[in-house]
């Protein structure tokens, strides 16, 4: 045989030998990779969120559609809120009746006071008139018994002459000695009547308490129905992505019943684990992630949750279509902050040996960050200031806090004077004799405050000063909150907007208006600023002053969008004008609304609506914002910036978040190149920031 022959021969026995054995070769390439690895399936974890009505509703409409990406906050689904708005409609009549109700009490029981004040009155002047008519009668007969006396003596009258003057004598000295006791207590009886009569227009006193109670119940039922017509607005509370719309508008969801479902991305990759590799394997465990069909530097992880069971894997792990395979699923949480897209598959390697120590800055659940590349770190925002920058405690006098409270809640900066001016919610010692006298504080630039307080005059009392801004004329604008107290009460004090002129050494109040009661005077003004139902809701912490006009940030009440509502006053002068009132008043300030932002702040990893504590002009223009909870009391805050403010919707950019603490003032630094912020911590030391800015 041939050579040739014999060659081919041997290669007709040999071809399916090599060729098997490449096939293996090439399927263990892809099964372990070109480096080695064990490569497991796995696939990038969602958190589903179905956004559902807590009562049976129709749908309005709805404001997303599926495949769209939604924010935390987020206005996802309207629905039919007429019910709940008769219902309103019907207990704001009713509260319209009970006020006019109370009015008409209150007059009847005045007038009725008024009456027994007024017979008292007379009774007590008829008394004095016979108190005096008895003095009078008791000198005459004493003249008169002296006379008889004589003549008795000379023997020209007999004696009994004399008894009936004697008797007359000691009726008149009974009732001179009755008759002031009688004024005594008539007296007595005016004074009681008086203080009846002042406590009908009392508002603190029992007789008013009794006559507000039914006026109080209705309110609470007003606000009740509020928060059940703000949930006929379904937000979303997480980053995410809309995968179905189970209702549509004009159909009925039942109470708990899906409208529409989201996903939200995590930071979790569940892993597929064939059962002859499932034992061995630990929570902690070390992992290595490539997003599949990439071959670049791994992501790391480790192993958070271990299934408890062998089970069917889900047929994208199955090897061959047809043949299923059985194992146990696993969670691999990825080390690096990630926007992952769910169901987005993965190769992963376990290798098991224990990952190191999570920097506890890193330890959490799902990510909360912008959207970014498969398999790419988000990175920071250029503008996100350094967390090494932490507020600082104010140096607060010990002299100081013995006379007066202090919660900062707004500051200035006066450059020729090298020194802040701050605001404070509450001032004087509570229930003592300087409770709520108007004052500002003072404060250099390492936080220190000033022992004495600086007085302002022209007004005796002021309430909850959330806001300061300083004019273009040397003028200075203070504001209250303009919002109830936690007594369900709005005093006067409580919705002032003064303007102070310097006099001495301290400032005068030369300009006062209380912006609240004119927005009652004018309902159809206050709708079109977002006070539909009034200002009972209304709470103004910021103010700023820029281009010769005012603007107010609202901490509360949010727009129909859950953002937070900017007013613009274009006339300040105007508001101080005391030959106006109302809707007069309003619009020649020409207060309207200017600007709306979402500025939401995080409670607990949560997005939780925010509204405006402080806001600030740069010369440039941009916008310098700050934020709190719109509703509670929780310390949480943020900071942003808006780029070449205009008014309408506000593009904001996030800077900087707060936990824990209520940034509550905002100011250009003493020191170039920085801003100063301050934070209200209640009873405890209040704290300030420098940062660097622009950021």
């Amino acid at each position: 045989m041939s050579f040739l022959a014999r060659l081919r021969t041997r290669l007709s026995v040999a071809a399916p030998v090599f060729t098997l054995a490449g096939t293996l070769g090439l399927a263990s390439l892809v099964y372990y990779g070109d480096d080695g690895r064990a490569a497991l399936t796995g696939f990038a974890e969602g958190a589903p969120e179905a956004v559902a009505t807590l009562e049976a509703s129709r749908v309005a409409s709805i404001s997303v559609a599926v495949g769209a990406e939604v924010e935390p906050g987020q206005l996802v689904v309207t629905l039919d809120t007429a019910a709940v708005d008769g219902e309103i409609a019907i207990a704001k009549a009713e509260q319209v009746r009970i006020e006019a109700d109370v009015r008409a009490e209150r007059s009847v029981l005045g007038r009725r006071l008024d009456l027994d004040r007024d017979a008292l009155e007379l009774e007590a002047r008829r008394e004095r008139e016979d108190l005096l008519r008895v003095k009078a009668e008791s000198q005459a007969l004493d003249g008169e018994l002296e006379r008889v006396k004589k003549l008795v003596a000379e023997h020209q009258l007999v004696a009994a002459d004399l008894t009936p003057l004697r008797l007359r004598r000691a009726e008149l000295a009974s009732l001179a000695t009755e008759k002031p006791r009688t004024l005594g207590v008539l007296t007595r009886q005016l004074g009681a009547a008086a203080r009846r009569r002042s406590e009908v227009d009392d508002v603190s006193s029992p007789t008013s308490a009794k006559l507000d109670a039914d006026l109080l119940v209705v309110r609470r039922r007003i606000e009740l129905l509020e928060r059940r017509r703000a949930g006929h607005f379904l937000r979303a509370t997480s980053r995410g992505r809309v995968v179905a719309l189970d209702k549509q508008p004009g159909e009925t969801a039942a109470a708990g019943e899906a409208i529409v479902r989201l996903v939200s991305p995590t930071n979790r990759v569940v892993v597929c684990v064939p059962e002859r590799r499932a034992l061995g394997l630990r929570e902690g465990d070390a992992a290595r992630l490539w997003v599949h069909g990439e071959r670049g530097a791994p992501l790391e992880g480790r192993t958070v949750v271990l299934g408890p069971i062998v089970a069917e894997l889900p047929a994208r792990c199955w090897p061959t279509p047809r043949l299923p395979m059985w194992g146990r699923e696993i969670t691999v949480a990825i080390d690096t902050p990630m926007a992952l897209v769910a169901g987005e598959s993965f190769d992963v390697v376990l290798d098991g040996t224990t990952a190191p120590p999570r920097p506890a800055s890193d330890k959490g659940g799902p990510v909360a960050a912008p959207a970014s590349p498969v398999g790419v770190p988000v990175a920071k925002k250029a503008n996100v200031a350094s967390a090494s920058a932490e507020p600082s405690l104010m140096a607060v006098p010990p002299s100081l806090a013995r006379r007066t409270r202090f919660e900062p809640s707004g500051v200035v900066v006066r450059r020729d004077e090298n020194r802040y001016l701050v605001v404070s919610d509450d001032t004087g010692i509570k229930g003592g004799p300087d409770d709520g006298r108007p004052c500002l504080f003072a404060m250099n630039g390492a936080g220190a405050i000033d022992p004495s307080p600086i007085a302002v005059t022209g007004v005796d009392v002021v309430d909850d000063l959330e806001a300061i801004a300083a004019g273009s004329r040397g003028e200075l604008y203070v504001l209250a909150s303009q919002s109830y107290s936690k007594h369900d009460r709005r005093k006067p004090a409580r919705t002032a907007l003064l303007r102070l002129s310097p006099r001495g050494g301290g400032f005068h109040v030369d300009g006062e208006v209380h912006l609240a009661e004119e927005l009652e005077l004018a309902p159809e003004r206050a709708a079109a600023l977002g006070l539909a139902g009034g200002t009972r809701s209304l709470d103004v912490e910021g103010m700023a002053f820029h281009g010769g006009a005012l603007y107010l940030g609202l901490k509360a009440p949010l727009d129909a969008r859950g953002e937070a509502m900017i007013w613009k006053v274009s006339a300040p002068d105007a508001l101080f004008e005391p030959a106006s009132r109302g809707a007069a008043k309003l619009a020649s300030a020409g207060l309207a609304a200017w600007g709306h932002a979402r500025v939401d702040v995080e409670v607990d990893g949560r997005a939780v609506p925010g509204g405006i504590s402080e806001l600030m002009f740069e010369e440039s223009g941009a916008l310098v914002l700050t934020s709190t909870p719109s509703a509670g009391d929780r310390a949480a805050g943020a900071l942003w910036r808006v780029e070449g403010a205009r008014g309408g919707a506000l593009a904001v950019d996030l800077v900087r978040r707060f936990p824990g603490r209520k940034p509550e003032g905002l100011a250009p630094s003493l020191t170039p190149g920085k801003l100063m912020v301050v934070f209200d911590a209640g009873d405890e030391t209040p704290s300030f920031l420098e940062t660097s800015w622009p950021p």
